[in-house]
């Protein structure tokens, strides 16, 4: 993912070690970080800056970047330049968050930063925030084995990532930042304005529910990266050590746990310290103590509506999940030096094992799809037009090898989820808008067809909509044929004539229920041809039995 432009000199280098920075230009904060990296793809850090500038300030209410923020801004970024090149940074990148790219001055800002540091500021959008937050996370701990969430709270945006077995299922975003509610709930943060402070809670909750709505999966614990979540932990170990009599630390605060309740039972106390008194909290720096009331908020209402019941503390973020980014860029693994295409069933298929898929049903009805798509394109290549391609067929061929990758969330809604787990599989070789068509494919494989009052289905162009519909339509179709799962249905002989598009099934013995389930989900198909499905067993002797007009078979939906 290639979340910014190159900065600085040179092309990426295989040799040796490089030295590298990234400026995360945040609507609170400004932060540098400067690392080695070395060929093993592993850095150290060489040093960390920070500058507080408020750059978001007054952006809720103005929809602006105001000129003092954004001035301070620049000559933060002006010092943090000069620095990496103290330091003989090979390649340096800055991106900018929420404040960035939401206000609407914010071309305006990136400009003037290019013109005063020649530098280029490119905003990522909350999306690509959320994935380096989690490739940050997901390096520091393993979550292969486990369903977590991990949260990133900034000044002006919160993102959610939720993942099982170390696979992304699904990304949130919200406009719920610690500067950001602090400016709409003025008065929040003070001790006594429980009005304020009530508004403030039950508008965190509306947004989740609204953003969020019943999360997939409970996941059994949250990692949490920002600022909000680093002052909590810091609060939190000084307060252990006090309690046990010493003034000794644990060396690092990654991986610190805290109860929902600790978070709580902190919020509530914070709630009550005047802001100037705040500033002797041990942990509690100066640029946190009007904000942090906000930001603690917006984790007890995550923590709650995700049903979280601990926090682990990341104190990396985006910044070190742009590193990581970089380094894959500099230093490409053996199989990209060599320069080799990258497989694309391939990684499809690795995905799907990774998803613990029904390879033996998976894999067959990717074959009857693709049997359907070669003899429409052979008899009535007008049925297809411009998406009876080579490039469609694999397209078509990945998405029913993944139609049913949501099974590994849950069976209900599985299509559902197959369709977050592929958006979300970063699959090397696919374009995001080739995942996207392939997840809608696979979404609607069963249950409703697309629909614009889909929004994962209205995004798409309206050229996009219908190669969705077509193909769905086919894979629909040979899901009905192996609607037994026992692959009775061995291939399928396709005849076009007239208005009727007959599908002469191979079969050892009559499949009727299999034909049961392919015409029940023929009505796409129709749909979508102008063409009725009948389906016929190649093994009766006499022609022209079809599965319409039999007696229902009575199954579990599918």
């Amino acid at each position: 993912m290639n979340v910014a432009g190159q900065n600085g000199n040179g092309s990426p280098a295989v040799h040796g070690p490089r030295r590298l920075a990234a400026i995360d230009v945040g609507t609170n904060s400004l932060r540098l970080i400067i690392a080695e990296a070395s060929v093993d793809s592993t850095y150290r850090i060489l040093d960390d800056e920070k500058a507080v500038t408020r750059l978001g300030r007054g952006l809720a209410s103005t929809g602006r970047l105001q000129p003092e923020a954004m001035e301070e801004s620049i000559l933060a970024i002006t010092r943090m330049k000069e620095i990496a090149e103290g330091y003989g940074v090979s390649m340096l990148r800055v991106i900018g968050t929420s404040a960035v790219r939401e206000a609407e001055n914010g071309p305006i800002f990136c400009d003037m930063v290019r013109e005063r540091t020649k530098l280029t500021l490119v905003p990522i959008t909350a999306e690509e925030e959320a994935r380096l937050a989690y490739l940050s996370a997901a390096h520091a701990f393993d979550l292969r084995e486990s369903s977590c969430a991990v949260v990133d709270i900034g000044g002006g945006s919160t993102e959610i990532v939720v993942s099982s077995g170390g696979i992304i299922e699904q990304v949130y975003t919200l406009k719920l930042g610690a500067v950001r509610l602090t400016e709409m709930f003025a008065g929040a943060e003070s001790p006594g304005n429980d009005s304020a402070f009530r508004a403030l809670r039950k508008y965190v909750r509306k947004s989740l529910r609204e953003a969020v709505g019943t999360p997939p999966i409970v996941p059994q614990f949250m990692i949490g990266t920002g600022g909000t979540f680093t002052t909590v932990a810091a609060v939190s170990m000084h307060r252990g050590a006090a309690l046990r009599d010493t003034s000794m630390l644990p060396f690092a605060m990654r991986g610190h746990e805290m109860q929902r309740s600790e978070i709580r039972h902190t919020l509530d106390w914070l709630r009550h310290v005047p802001v100037k008194a705040r500033l002797r909290v041990p942990g509690l720096s100066a640029d946190r103590a009007e904000i942090i009331i906000a930001g603690l908020a917006i984790v007890e209402g995550v923590m709650k509506h995700l049903g979280a019941n601990s926090a682990r503390v990341h104190d990396r973020g985006i910044r070190d999940g742009l590193l990581l980014t970089m380094l894959g860029e500099i230093y490409p693994s053996a199989e990209k030096q060599r320069l080799v295409p990258v497989d694309r069933l391939r990684s499809a298929r690795h995905f799907a094992l990774n998803c613990r898929f029904e390879e033996q049903h998976s894999v067959h009805v990717a074959d009857l799809s693709l049997q359907i798509f070669d003899q429409m394109v052979e008899q009535r290549s007008d049925l297809l037009g411009e998406h009876g391609t080579a490039a469609a067929r694999e397209i078509l061929h990945v998405a029913a090898l993944l139609h049913d990758v949501g099974y590994f969330i849950n069976y209900s809604k599985h299509h559902k989820h197959s369709y977050h787990l592929i958006v979300h599989s970063d699959l090397p070789g696919f374009t995001h808008r080739e995942l996207e068509v392939i997840a809608n494919i696979a979404r609607y494989h069963r249950r409703a067809e697309p629909k614009l009052k889909h929004p994962t289905f209205a995004k798409l162009t309206e050229a996009d909509r219908l190669f969705v519909g077509r193909l769905s339509a086919i894979l629909r179709a040979a899901d009905g044929l192996d609607r037994t799962h026992t692959q009775a249905v061995r291939g399928v002989r396709l005849r076009l004539v007239g208005d009727e598009a007959t599908f002469i099934l191979e079969s050892e013995e009559e499949p009727s229920v299999d034909m049961w389930g392919s015409d029940r989900k023929g009505r796409m198909f129709e749909k979508m041809f102008r063409l009725t499905p009948r389906f016929e067993w190649a093994g009766l002797s006499r022609a022209g039995v079809s599965a319409r007009g039999r007696e229902a078979v009575p199954q579990r939906k599918n």
